[in-house]
């Protein structure tokens, strides 16, 4: 699912040490049993949490399957994570109105890969 929406693919045993480090995940599949939308929650559990790998596959997309994966996530959060646990993402240029949407402000960030 990465892949074919543009996030990019990772290899499988990167894909599965984070799938094991997931804290929550939502995948939504369609009636035939395929993938079309998933998101994950990362990190700690306690101090810290980040929203990753949000992705819509793209013939289901603008259909609210984005929504869908993020009120997942943020109602386990909410009930999950202690209060005053800082969750953070990174947004593409374009889904920012998704993520304001569930109270995510911009914020100055900086990333780096290994």
């Amino acid at each position: 699912m990465r892949e074919i929406t543009g996030l990019g693919a990772f290899s499988e045993a990167a894909s599965t040490i984070a799938l094991t480090n997931t804290l929550h995940a939502i995948w939504l599949r369609d009636e035939t049993g395929q993938l079309v939308a998933m998101g994950r929650l990362t990190g700690d559990g306690g101090c810290f949490a980040q929203i990753t790998d949000i992705a819509v596959h793209p013939e289901r997309q603008r259909q609210g399957l984005g929504r869908e994966v993020m009120e997942g996530l943020m109602s386990w959060a909410e009930a999950s994570l202690p209060e005053g646990c800082y969750i953070s993402l990174i947004a593409d240029p374009g889904a920012e109105h998704l993520y304001r949407r569930f109270g995510f402000a911009e914020r100055f960030g900086m990333a780096r890969s290994v």
